[in-house]
């Protein structure tokens, strides 16, 4: 079975998709979006596409983060207004301020950027069968456990087991590439034997019972952070991640504090990410109604959201607003909360001349 045209290297849907965006039936920030997935460097993706690659990516193929600022200087605190929550199980958050808590510690396999491109993060790249069905990840070498364990497959494997155990009620089995490796018995779904394969110590294969095309695109779903192969809930007493930052405080409704890791199982710590800037960073409990007010009152350096009606202040406010698509939304159960909010939008329209 091959996954790759023997002459270009490249999945045969990746043909496929250029020809549609050749067609124009395909746009092609969608084609850089599609061939990434498909194990094409998000780099050589933009260059097929004629495009000019982010500047928030320094290397479009290997990794996810921008390069480092000539300007900036080590040291210092990020302040930042959000909800601070309880981070028992990252498995089972069902809010994003829980993952923001924790994402500085526990990192994904992926990464999806600004531009809904998705790129290796613990893993250094990934390949899919012809059908889709065949995932293999390629972990990056070289990482490190806070407690000085390396990095290996054997956390990969972990974590999907905990995620597809029917008793733990994560919600990432819902996930197109999680569900495709699990079957129900007994009235309860389960992982199906042989659906992870450990290659080696830094490859893994996942084997799906139905073609998947999003299943890099799932691995930056925010309850999929990796945690350590002896992890065990909550997670105040396994305070063990990979990434450049460590939790030492979470108090619920106040505040949560993370300082930058320097040390690993009696080593010095060396972030795989590149150089590490900020000394700490934390998150200090706001609502939403009153986190535009503590940074306009320069108590904090950045926040998390604020509503619609609060965005005239925004703009009148010395700062960066930087929108984001997102899938949170407003239910109106009936018709007449419907109306309603046409009104409202009609009104909006007519203030603002649209």
């Amino acid at each position: 079975m091959s996954n790759k045209d023997s002459k270009t290297g490249l999945h045969p849907k990746v043909h496929e998709a250029q020809d549609l965006m050749d067609a124009g039936r395909l746009s092609r920030r969608e084609f850089v979006r599609f061939a990434a997935l498909l194990g094409v460097g998000a780099g050589a993706a933009y260059a097929m596409a004629g495009l000019p690659a982010p500047a928030f990516a320094a290397d479009g193929d290997t990794m996810p983060f921008p390069a480092d600022d000539a300007d900036a200087k080590a040291g210092g605190i990020l302040k930042v207004a959000m909800q601070v929550q309880k981070i028992d199980d990252p498995a089972t958050f069902s809010w994003t301020q829980a993952s923001n808590q924790t994402r500085h510690m526990l990192e994904y396999l992926a990464m999806t950027g600004p531009d809904n491109v998705t790129r290796p993060m613990l893993a250094e790249g990934w390949e899919a069968s012809d059908d889709l069905k065949t995932w293999t990840f390629h972990l990056r070498k070289g990482v490190k456990w806070h407690n000085g364990d390396d990095f290996t497959s054997e956390d990969v494997k972990f974590n999907f087991e905990r995620w597809t155990d029917p008793d733990l009620g994560s919600s990432n089995i819902g996930l197109s590439s999680i569900s495709a490796m699990v079957e129900e018995v007994d009235g309860k779904k389960k992982l199906i034997d042989g659906a992870i394969e450990v290659v080696d110590d830094h490859t893994i294969r996942f084997h799906l019972t139905k073609p998947v095309l999003s299943f890099p695109e799932d691995m930056y779903n925010y309850p999929t952070a990796i945690v350590h192969r002896d992890f065990k809930a909550p997670l105040d007493t396994s305070m063990n991640g990979t990434g450049a930052y460590q939790i030492v405080e979470n108090v619920v409704g106040d505040r949560c504090i993370l300082k930058r890791v320097t040390e690993a199982g009696g080593q010095p710590f060396e972030y795989w990410g590149g150089k590490v800037y900020l000394d700490e960073i934390h998150y200090y409990n706001f609502d939403a109604d009153n986190q535009l007010t503590a940074f306009a009152g320069q108590s904090v350096d950045a926040i998390y959201d604020f509503g619609v009606e609060q965005m005239e202040l925004a703009k009148a406010i010395d700062g960066q607003i930087i929108s984001a698509r997102t899938a949170q939304c407003l239910c109106l159960p009936d018709a007449r909360g419907r109306r309603a909010l046409h009104r409202c939008a009609r009104a909006q329209g007519d203030r603002h001349g649209d």
